[in-house]
């Protein structure tokens, strides 16, 4: 990370060569941890911590006991986090949720490793067979979720290790034949296996493969003339449409989340081009000009950069935090720039990345 340093912090004059413009700033002292911050104005933020105010002798400042200040300008609220984050993490270890107040977000969870898969909503990232869906910005949201997208499909919604038995009582998901009951054995694990096999291509295309199997069945049955068939069909297809619209706006399967997050950049003539690999934030690419902003121009960069990056998945703590940053700058009311989602770095839609850009630029 390339900061500016302030080289006599006790000359008010040095301070005012600093740029009043957004950024995050490091003030460093001889024992402890540094302070570490973001401002929408570096000046007036270091001013306001390191120049004592006439007449105000008791106000604290840090003027006395920095030992170095630093800082770097930004073009984005967005980017101010990754860099604020960035340092919390090298400065501030173990403290780094604390201090950015970051909470883990809520997903939808297919315990796939059980051997009557269901579904739970959970804060916490793993590396396992489990498949992971999200985020969402509330649990709230990410249950109604759930329970709209179990609806779809007849897998169980106990919460009990099953021990299938033809004696078990069932439940009432049984009764309405929203569930197979494996329960009571009236399925086998084949059987299950391939309705969970349903519910996870769900979530892996978005919808696309339940839509198809379901809009084809109608299809079929309207032109046999059963149309009680494609009225029914046709209701799954509409209860499933209104079960996408309940996703949030980063969901995705978490192994699958790519994309790329455009926003203006601190330097004249350029955008800041962030990409996301499988839910890790990657480092930021510049996309410059030298005239004019040219569509043609960002998609020629854009793919050299594609091709030549080695991309990297963090740990799971790492990328429980990298989501956490990237769902507050997306649910954001204040937020700029663009986000563009794609299923992976080898399938990223260039046009559009490239018109993304260039709104960026331009905008």
């Amino acid at each position: 990370m390339r900061f500016t340093e302030v080289s006599d912090w006790h000359d008010e004059s040095a301070l005012l060569a600093v740029p009043a413009a957004a950024g995050v700033f490091r003030i460093d002292f001889e024992n402890g941890r540094p302070y570490v911050g973001k401002t929408a104005d570096l000046r007036r933020r270091l001013r306001r911590l390191l120049v004592p105010r006439e007449g105000l002798s008791r106000r604290l400042t840090l003027r006395d006991i920095a030992r170095g200040v630093l800082y770097r300008a930004t073009g984005s609220p967005f980017e101010s986090s990754i860099l604020l984050y960035q340092l919390a993490r090298q400065h501030l270890p173990g403290g780094v949720r604390e201090h950015l107040k970051l909470r883990p977000l809520p997903f939808v969870k297919i315990l796939m490793g059980n051997r009557f898969p269901r579904t739970c909503v959970t804060r916490r990232l793993a590396r396992s067979r489990a498949i992971f869906y999200g985020p969402f910005q509330t649990r709230g949201a990410a249950k109604q979720f759930e329970d709209a997208f179990l609806n779809l499909f007849q897998v169980r919604r106990c919460v009990e290790n099953l021990v299938p038995s033809t004696s078990h009582p069932g439940c009432v998901w049984g009764d309405m034949g929203l569930c197979l009951r494996p329960c009571q054995q009236a399925c086998d694990d084949d059987t299950y296996a391939r309705e969970v096999a349903r519910m996870a291509d769900f979530l892996a295309t978005d919808g696309a493969s339940f839509l198809r199997e379901v809009e084809t069945a109608r299809d079929l049955a309207s032109e046999s003339m059963e149309f009680e068939a494609a009225a029914r069909h046709h209701r799954r297809f509409v209860k499933a449409r209104n079960t996408l619209r309940l996703r949030g706006g980063l969901s995705r399967v978490v192994g699958s989340l790519c994309g790329m997050v455009f926003q203006r950049s601190a330097e004249a003539g350029s955008v800041q081009a962030t990409p996301v690999y499988k839910g890790s934030l990657q480092e930021a690419i510049r996309l410059g000009w030298d005239e004019e902003p040219r569509a043609a121009l960002f998609g020629a960069a854009i793919r050299n950069e594609l091709a030549s990056r080695s991309w990297r998945e963090v740990a799971v703590r790492e990328k429980e935090e990298h989501l956490a940053l990237l769902q507050r700058w997306h649910s954001s009311s204040f937020r700029k720039g663009e986000f563009v989602p794609f299923a992976s770095m080898s399938e990223a839609p260039l046009r559009r990345l490239a018109n993304a850009a260039m709104r960026v630029a331009t905008g």
